[in-house]
């Protein structure tokens, strides 16, 4: 057999690098790391991923934990010294760049226009350099530098609530399945996840797993999340965004929780929590009753949206920060209760 026949093509190796406290110098919430990822996925293997910022202060440190779960390596500097986070990032770059030749692409998520000199060093080394920013904080200078300058409101992560259905492009060849068959599978992958939320990244590979290849561009869109937002506007599942990733979970079943989606960011959640045990005619209720009720509210409930490994393990976040308390049974069984003012 020619071995040259079985070696698959080659793909780019790609290194995003994350300029976090820059991003969310003008963007409302918080920045869409499932929408980054497809982003860099889409120009090949990523192979880093690491985001900048003074993980200490208040607004960050929770994000520290979720990038770290989900594997973006949060890079810690300290404030200040003015550009402390642009001049590790841009070292890195560089440090990168010699020592690891297979990287071809370096995706640098920032507008700031320090970082030319970065561009300039990559580009004669042969490499692509893709820089995302937003429409309010993008360097006109560094755009004209860079081989592809991404506008993050408009071509990563766009709000399509309000705008109209745009016509499906013109399929690229014939399709296995139909799209409102593709639709009816990951309603299929939902029900067999009982509830829980699924990474929209995920819900991609299972596609590819059922069915050998998977490529949303066969039925008319550029990107995967375009094909699910349209599923969700036709009511087949809920997009949510939660933990700085996109997630789908069903429906809701009961009308009064209607478009009711999982929360952005877990204070709310225990909020929610608090709620749920003053609602209930007894004093304790059980943790499993607790996950019951959220996954009624939000269509399906999984603490690995925010970046818990355990259901109890984020209960005792919850307690720790004076939401409620948590107390255990003869039967080790784990309940929440609201202490008497």
């Amino acid at each position: 057999m020619n071995t040259e026949d079985t070696q698959l093509p080659p793909v780019a190796d790609v290194a995003m690098f994350i300029d976090w406290e820059n991003m969310h110098g003008s963007i409302r919430g918080k920045a869409n790391i499932s929408a980054l990822r497809e982003v860099a996925e889409g120009y090949g293997r990523l192979v880093v991923a690491k985001a900048y910022a003074d993980w200490r202060e208040p607004r960050f440190q929770r994000d520290s934990l979720v990038l770290y779960k989900i594997g973006f390596e949060p890079v810690y500097v300290p404030a200040g010294f003015k550009n402390n986070a642009d001049v590790k990032l841009a070292t890195d770059c560089i440090d990168y760049a010699y020592k690891h030749p297979n990287i071809r692409v370096f995706i640098l998520v920032t507008g700031d226009g320090d970082f030319i000199h970065v561009v300039t060093t990559l580009r004669p080394l042969g490499k692509k350099v893709v820089v995302i920013a937003q429409s309010g904080n993008a360097s006109n200078r560094l755009g004209d530098l860079v081989d592809t300058l991404l506008i993050y409101e408009q071509d990563v992560n766009p709000d399509t609530s309000n705008a109209a259905p745009t016509p499906a492009r013109k399929k690229r060849s014939k399709t296995p399945r139909t799209l409102d068959g593709t639709y009816k599978d990951i309603v299929g992958f939902l029900r067999k996840n009982e509830g829980s939320p699924i990474l929209l990244t995920n819900v991609k590979q299972r596609l590819i797993r059922a069915h050998g290849k998977f490529d949303q561009r066969d039925y008319g869109f550029e990107k995967f999340k375009s094909m699910i937002q349209a599923g969700a506007k036709e009511g087949h599942f809920v997009l949510n965004n939660a933990g700085l990733r996109d997630w789908l979970t069903l429906p809701q079943q009961d009308t009064k929780a209607a478009e009711t989606k999982l929360p952005d960011e877990v204070d709310e959640v225990f909020k929610e929590i608090v709620r749920i045990v003053k609602a209930v005619n007894h004093p304790n209720v059980f943790l499993s009753s607790v996950k019951h009720s959220l996954a009624k509210k939000y269509g399906g409930f999984d603490e690995s949206v925010y970046g818990y490994s355990q259901f109890k393990e984020m209960m005792e976040e919850g307690e720790s920060q004076n939401y409620f308390k948590l107390g255990v049974n003869d039967k080790q069984a784990y309940y929440a209760y609201l202490p008497k003012k």
